[in-house]
């Protein structure tokens, strides 16, 4: 008969009666079919029994001299941690009245004496059979709740780290996440020396009461580990931990069990951080409760742990970037004329990605300017020579060879200039040619040469006629 039922050993049965015969028959019936049996002659026995150990179901009579039937189904659905227990009423009554009221009273059935052995152990098993699935759907809703959590954490936490300005704004934001989203009391990171033989005390923490700052404020006289100690291994391993209960750990284990067990913390779990195969901090969670490991749970914190070296390697990079972009204006800015780099895309327009503060003189054009309307600086150049360029760029863009040409360009103010410009174009698979280039302003250099050529004509003038005058002298 048990085979049918979904339990991991016997249920266990409480047949309360004070006939004895009744509760004789009743208990051998019910070991005979395999269940597990006790046995309570009255009321207060009965109730008793159920403080000592919960049963799965209850057989209650409710002609009884201390306590009826009715008054101890009462007192059990008053109380949460015995409202659940399955309650079949039986009774010599078959009175209408007395099976409403054991209905009323919270009974899930009614069996009427002198009962037939067989419909006892019918009912007994269908409801045993539906008190066991309707735990099993609270369990899992209540697992579907916790594991909503988790990932409304996860997304939060991974939303708000992304948004966070340095990594100390991202590590309180994930202690204060994950304590309040699961419901754990205390968060800390814990900071260790590249040996991992001293441990740091680092800024960031969340306490869900002020009983906690006591244990945050002794913490932090602590820097050393001991080899076996819990920050110890973590960082030797390189893996999440977990401490069912550090108050009854030794000391060697978790060094602030006694504080632990002081203000109350129990259950604790830590998650290094690694950046570049090494343990940059450690996250640390603990709460009032004592708990087996919970692996989802150490997975969810070790992924957020992963996103929160991603953000340290994002900033290092941006920090490089920018020290890379400042180093490349400051170049730029000392070489004569203007460096840029640019894409034309097949269907002529071009986008210009960077250009130095040289565009300012060369073209009239405030850099930002020229970068968000890149096609002004083809209208600076007159229309007889747009012709040419683009003709120039398409040719040169097939060979992929540099080149260097020479034309005139139309400044806002309409002072024209001579310009050079040196540049590579690369094709590129989509078709846009990059383009990265430096023009200078040649203009200066064709004016002194064509003051030279002046000079120069000038000067032969004045020959041919001293030569003319010397030869009528003869």
């Amino acid at each position: 008969m048990l085979n049918h039922l979904p339990f991991k050993s016997r249920p266990d049965i409480l047949v309360v009666d004070d006939t004895r015969e009744n509760l004789r028959l009743l208990s051998t019936m019910l070991s005979d079919a395999g269940y597990k049996v006790r046995k309570a002659i009255n009321g207060a026995l009965a109730l008793r029994a159920i403080q000592i150990a919960k049963p799965d179901l209850i057989l209650l009579d409710i002609r009884m001299p201390d306590f009826n039937g009715y008054e101890v189904c009462s007192k059990l659905k008053d109380e949460p941690q015995t409202a659940h227990i399955p309650i079949i009423f039986i009774s010599a009554s078959d009175e209408v009245l007395d099976k409403v009221k054991a209905f009323d009273v919270g009974g899930v059935d009614y069996i009427t004496k002198p009962f037939e052995m067989q419909e006892v152990l019918v009912r007994v098993k269908n409801h045993l059979m539906i008190s066991q699935q309707q735990k099993q759907l609270l369990l899992q809703r209540q697992q579907l709740a916790k594991q909503n959590k988790q990932l409304q954490l996860l997304l939060t936490t991974t939303k708000a780290i992304n948004e966070a300005d340095n990594f100390q704004e991202a590590l309180e934001v994930t202690l204060e996440q994950v304590c309040e989203k699961i419901g754990w009391d205390f968060g800390e990171v814990w900071l260790p020396n590249s040996q991992a033989t001293v441990f740091e005390l680092g800024e960031g923490w969340y306490a869900s009461d002020q009983r906690f700052f006591e244990f945050r404020g002794e913490s932090k006289k602590l820097t050393f580990a001991t080899q076996r100690e819990f920050l110890k291994q973590i960082c030797t391993s390189q893996q999440p931990s977990w401490i069912a209960d550090v108050s009854v750990e030794s000391c060697d284990i978790f060094q602030r069990n006694q504080l632990a067990r002081k203000v109350g913390l129990k259950a604790c779990f830590g998650v290094p951080i690694l950046f570049n195969d090494e343990v940059l901090a450690i996250l640390v969670f603990l709460k009032q409760e004592a708990s087996p490991p919970e692996k989802l749970l150490m997975k969810l914190v070790n992924f957020l742990a992963s996103q929160l070296s991603s953000f340290i390697e994002r900033k290092r990079s941006e920090s490089a970037l920018r020290e890379s972009q400042q180093q490349l204006a400051a170049m730029a800015a000392n070489i004569p004329g203007c460096v840029y780099r640019g894409v034309v895309h097949p269907d002529g327009s071009m986008k210009l990605i960077y250009t130095s503060e040289g565009e300012q003189d060369l073209s009239g054009l405030n850099p930002k300017e020229a970068m968000r309307e890149p096609n002004r600086l083809l209208e600076s150049i007159p229309a007889d020579n747009q012709a040419d360029f683009y003709e120039t760029l398409r040719a040169v863009a097939e060979l992929n060879q540099p080149i260097t040409r020479e034309y005139p360009i139309a400044a806002p103010d309409g002072e024209v200039k001579w310009v050079r410009n040196s540049a590579r174009y690369s094709l590129m698979d989509n078709g846009d040619v990059m383009v990265d280039g430096v023009a200078i302003d040649i203009s200066d250099c064709l004016r002194e040469v064509f003051t030279s050529c002046i000079a120069t004509e000038e000067r032969l003038r004045l020959l041919e006629q001293a030569i003319a005058a010397s030869g009528s002298n003869d």
